[in-house]
C-alpha cells in the first residue's frame, strides 16, 4: 500500500474514533442530565471569543452544569437515541448545548445573566441564543425557559419551606418555655416570703394563715 493510501487510513480511522468518542459523550450528557439546553454561541457575528466561553463555561459549572459545542448531525442523531425527537428542528446554526445536573433553574439562570452581563453597557449581540429547552420530556421555547430562570432556586425553595417548618416549632418552644419562667420567678417570689415570715418559737403554737399566691398575668 501507498504511502498516501496508508495516511488516508490512518486519517479516515482517528476521524472514525473521535466520531465514536463524541457521540458516546453526547449521548451520556443527554442521558444524565437534568435539562438540556440549546443554543447558538455564534449569533449574527463572530460568536463568543474564547474569553466569553471561559466564563460562561466557569458560571455554568458553579450551577453544576457544564456547555458543549457540538455538531448538530451528532447530536440530533444521539437525541433521536434517547427518544428525544422534538428538537430536529433546533440543531440548526452553530450549536452550544447546557447540560444541567443538578439544578435546571440555576443553570438556566446562569447561562440568562450571563448573557444580560455581556451585554450590559455595550452594543454588542446578546449570546448565546437561547433556541431551546427539554426538561422532564416537554421542549420549552425561549420564553418558558424566561421564567424558568426567575423562578427561586431549589436552594432558596428548599430555605424557605424549611423556614415555614422550623418556625413555628420555635415559637411553641418559646411558649412552653415562658409559663416554665414564669412559674420558677413566683415560685422563687414565694419561697422569699415564706422565709421572711418563717414563725418564732414563741408563735410556734399559733395557727399559721396559709398563703395563696395568685398566679401572675
Amino acid at each position: 500500500m501507498k504511502t498516501a493510501q496508508k495516511r488516508a487510513v490512518v486519517s479516515h480511522k482517528v476521524a472514525m474514533e473521535r466520531k465514536a468518542k463524541a457521540l458516546d459523550l453526547i449521548r451520556g450528557e443527554f442521558s444524565r442530565a437534568k435539562m438540556a439546553i440549546l443554543t447558538d454561541y455564534r449569533g449574527t457575528g463572530k460568536g463568543l471569543n474564547v474569553k466569553d466561553m471561559t466564563t460562561l463555561r466557569r458560571k455554568l459549572h458553579e450551577a453544576k452544569a457544564e456547555y458543549f459545542v457540538v455538531k448538530n448531525t451528532l447530536a440530533r442523531r444521539i437525541a433521536r437515541e434517547v427518544g428525544i425527537t422534538d428538537l430536529d428542528e433546533h440543531f440548526n446554526n452553530p450549536t452550544g448545548i447546557v447540560f444541567a445536573y443538578h439544578d435546571p433553574v440555576l443553570a438556566t439562570k446562569a447561562l440568562v445573566e450571563f448573557a444580560k452581563e455581556r451585554i450590559k453597557g455595550t452594543k454588542a449581540e446578546s449570546l448565546p441564543v437561547i433556541k431551546a429547552g427539554y426538561l422532564d420530556g416537554q421542549v420549552l421555547d425561549v420564553t418558558k425557559i424566561q421564567e424558568l430562570a426567575n423562578l427561586p432556586s431549589r436552594e432558596v425553595i428548599y430555605g424557605t419551606l424549611l423556614g415555614l417548618l422550623v418556625a413555628p416549632t420555635q415559637n411553641l418552644l418559646a411558649m412552653l418555655n415562658e409559663p416554665g419562667r414564669r412559674l420558677a420567678t413566683i415560685l422563687d417570689q414565694y419561697s422569699k416570703k415564706v422565709s421572711e415570715q418563717e414563725p418564732t418559737p414563741e408563735s410556734i403554737e399559733e395557727p399559721v394563715q396559709e398563703q395563696v399566691l395568685e398566679p401572675q398575668a
